[in-house]
This record gives structure tokens, C-alpha cells and sequence, in this order.
């Protein structure tokens, strides 16, 4: 093997052409181990040697073989609750993934394989599997290896990320910069109780591009004694939900501008509106499992597909609001204070569980799911802790004590771009400039 093949690989791999990669394995110029190293030095996430790879062929279920050939992807395992997935070229990969995210309901890590060395593997694996068989091993794989991602990383060894213990985080002030998240403001606090009293109609946002769908469900509604506004994108149904307080929000799916699913997103992930309900309209994500996701992972009160009845939507529009009229916010509040001090002692175990009932609670109070994050950690369940603390962080922008503990799991698990974005949003969200300049420190170290 050529030290200039190796250097030619890495060159191309920074330039983001996988070709030249494929090439050199195919050519026997250099070893896939090493290809994988430079792919992962390219991206910033673990690199996979294929041929030293055992796969759980349970993991294909997650992924029709049809979608793995056209898209170019294979998963290689399920572990904590997300879904370890090959791509040849993560950033060409984003819209799959999404895709993927969405209909498993799974948290998805990536990882970066050569080209031609995935395209084998996605025809082996299938193949294997139709066969009848529980695990497909890479050539270079031992005939009884069990299940094995043999990651190849450019992480150096000993590099060590800020930490920070849950004092720091129980009564964490406004940030000192500004977040990098999105839908939450800086110092923002968890609404734990609230109650709005206000005369009149009830009031129903109707968010639809098509002006047909929006004329009908809105003289639907106003026949019905709603007071009702519509918005044609998903910029204008943020902005009408903050001018006009609506008491409902029906929400179209495929939006222009900002797809639905992120406008519920946003609305669970601001304190102000993380109570409102949410009813999801669709023509193109269809079945139970979209229908599931939506409720889990956005918060969705309902779920509807298009075509609909308009005595059916007006039921279920009037259902949600009677059921979702009197709920009561902070439920969750003594369940993640009794985790925080299980936590502190020390006693694992405990604050896992009263973390884990806060978050079935409430799966939109950043505070539970932190407290999970931090909980599962310390039982060294490191990708189940990076699920429930990116939840967190996506709720509630700026955790310094989350975002610092995501890097350290990142770096830990080879994810190194990952950890440098969780530290550059860390220094945003340090409170004072002894803390921002250490974790600048940690990400120049890191860079």
C-alpha cells in the first residue's frame, strides 16, 4: 500500500469526491481502513471499514432494500434508540436522512464508507438477509465475528471536552450571546403553568398553500362559530400565531417557505406556544407511523390525511380543543427535581426512572429530557444520552451544561464535527466570559 495512494485518498476525500476513494479500494492501492480514516478526517463523523464490519440484518428492516440502492445508504446497526446509518457522502445525504428520521421515528447517527465498498455491502447484506441470515460480515471480518461497526476515526486520543457538573445548570440565567438554535428565546424559562382566559370564539389558524383547501376549511370553521385566520406558508403561520394568539393551529404538512413539520417544531420548542395545539393535515405522509411520529416527535394533537370530510376534520378540530382546553402544564416539575437530587447522590438508577416518567409526562419539557440525558450518561448508555439531551438542546437552545456534555459524548463516539458544532454553540450560550473562554479553548484544541 502507497503512502501517496493514502494522501491522494485524504486529498480527495477533503475536496468531497467519494470517487476517487472507490477507485483506489478497487485498485488494491490502498486499504479500506485507511480510505475510511480520510473520509472520516473529510466530515468530521466516524469512518467505516466495511470488510472488518459485522451487520445485524434486524437493523434492514428499518430501510426497504429498493431505498438503500437508490439513495445509497445501509444501516448498520440499532443501538440507544437511533439508527446507525453508512453513507457514502453525508452532505449529499441530508434529505434521505430526514426521510429516514421521519418514518422510523429513530434518531439517526452517520457514518462515512467508500463508495464502491457501500454498494457491495447493500447488495451483500440484502441478499444475506433473504437467505436467511442474522449477520453479514465484511470479508475481512472473522466467520464468527458478532455484530460490529469497525469505525476507523480522526479523533485523537486524550483530547477532552469542558465539563461542567448539574449545579451549573439548575438555575442557569439569560445566556451571555446569542443561542444558535432556533425557537427559543435567550433566558427563556419553561412555562410550568398556565392558563389563558379569553372572551369570544375560540380562534383557529388554518395553514395551507392551497387557496381551495384554505377557502373551504375556513367557511367550514366560521359556519361552525370559529374565528378563524389562514396563512399560505410556514414564515406567515409563525408570524400569525405571535400577532394573533390563535387557540389551535391546523397545519399543512408540505409547506413553501418552512415545511410544517418544523413549524411544530418551533412552536413546541418556544415556552410562549409549547402548549398550543396542533392539528397536522397531509396528502403525502401517509399510515400510522407518520401519524405516530407526528404526535411523538412534534407534538401533534392530531393527525389528518387529505383527502378529508369536513364533518370529520370539524370533529376532530372541536375534540382536540375540549381535551387540550384544561391541560395543565408543570406536571413533570416534582418528577425532574426528585431526578436532579437522585442524580446528585449519585443514585443512578433512581434518577433515571423519575426522569424518564417526567419526560412520558411531558416529552416537550427540556429540563426532563436533560436530566435523562445526564442520567443515561452516568449508566453509560451513551447514544440513548445523546438522544434525549439533542432533544433538549433543540427545546431549549441554550443548556451550556447539555450542549458541553453532547460534545464530549460526540467526541467520545468519533463524532467530531458534531462536537465542535455543540462547543461553538456552547461559547454563544456561556453566561460568563471564564466560562466562554475555556470552551473557546476546548473548540480551538478540538479544530
Amino acid at each position: 500500500m502507497s503512502l501517496a495512494a493514502v494522501e491522494e485518498a485524504a486529498s480527495a476525500a477533503l475536496a468531497g469526491d467519494c470517487r476517487i476513494c472507490s477507485k483506489l479500494l478497487d485498485s488494491a492501492a490502498c486499504d479500506e481502513g485507511d480510505l475510511a480514516a480520510a473520509l472520516a478526517e473529510r466530515h468530521g463523523i466516524p469512518g467505516v471499514d466495511l470488510s472488518r464490519t459485522a451487520v445485524d440484518l434486524t437493523a434492514l428492516d428499518h430501510v426497504p432494500q429498493a431505498v438503500a440502492e437508490a439513495d445509497l445508504i445501509l444501516p448498520l446497526s440499532v443501538q440507544g434508540g437511533r439508527l446507525h446509518l453508512a453513507v457514502a457522502s453525508p452532505d449529499l445525504a441530508e434529505r434521505v436522512v430526514s426521510e429516514v428520521r421521519f418514518v422510523t421515528g429513530l434518531e439517526v447517527s452517520l457514518y462515512a464508507v467508500v463508495l464502491s465498498a457501500l454498494r457491495s455491502a447493500i447488495a451483500g447484506c440484502y441478499l444475506a438477509r433473504a437467505q436467511g441470515a442474522a449477520v453479514w460480515r465484511g470479508a475481512a471480518a472473522p466467520p464468527d465475528a458478532p455484530p460490529t461497526i469497525a469505525t476507523r476515526t480522526s479523533c485523537a486520543p486524550g483530547e477532552e471536552i469542558l465539563e461542567l457538573t448539574l449545579d451549573d445548570v439548575v438555575d442557569e440565567g439569560p445566556a451571555s450571546g446569542p443561542p444558535s438554535g432556533r425557537g427559543a428565546r435567550p433566558g427563556a424559562e419553561e412555562v410550568v403553568h398556565a392558563v389563558r382566559v379569553r372572551a369570544g370564539p375560540r380562534r383557529v389558524l388554518v395553514v395551507d398553500d392551497e387557496p381551495a383547501i384554505r377557502l373551504l376549511v375556513q367557511r367550514a370553521l366560521e359556519h361552525r362559530g370559529f374565528a378563524v385566520d389562514v396563512a399560505g406558508d410556514g414564515m406567515e403561520a409563525l408570524e400569525k400565531v405571535r400577532q394573533w394568539s390563535p387557540d389551535l393551529v391546523l397545519l399543512d404538512a408540505m409547506l413553501p417557505k418552512l415545511h410544517g413539520f418544523e413549524v411544530a417544531r418551533r412552536l413546541r420548542s418556544d415556552p410562549v406556544t409549547r402548549a398550543l395545539p396542533v392539528v397536522i393535515m397531509t396528502a403525502v405522509y401517509r399510515g400510522w407511523r407518520f401519524a405516530q411520529d407526528a404526535r411523538e416527535s412534534y407534538g401533534a394533537q392530531d393527525y389528518i390525511e387529505k383527502p378529508f370530510r369536513v364533518d370529520d376534520l370539524l370533529r376532530r378540530v372541536e375534540t382536540v380543543l375540549e381535551t387540550t382546553g384544561a391541560r395543565a402544564l408543570g406536571a413533570a416539575a416534582p418528577l425532574v427535581a426528585r431526578g436532579r437530587e437522585a442524580l446528585a447522590a449519585g443514585r443512578a438508577d433512581e434518577a433515571l426512572a423519575a426522569f424518564d416518567e417526567a419526560v412520558r409526562v411531558d416529552p416537550f419539557s427540556a429540563d426532563a429530557l436533560h436530566g435523562l440525558g445526564e442520567a443515561l450518561r452516568q449508566r453509560g448508555e451513551a447514544f440513548r444520552a445523546m438522544s434525549a439531551l439533542e432533544r433538549a438542546v433543540e427545546l431549549r437552545p441554550e443548556l451550556l451544561h447539555a450542549l458541553s456534555t453532547l460534545a464530549a459524548l460526540y467526541l467520545e463516539k468519533g463524532f467530531r464535527a458534531k462536537a465542535a458544532e455543540m462547543l461553538e454553540r456552547a461559547v454563544h450560550a456561556a453566561r460568563d466570559d471564564e466560562t466562554r473562554e475555556r470552551l473557546r479553548g476546548e473548540l480551538m484544541r478540538l479544530l
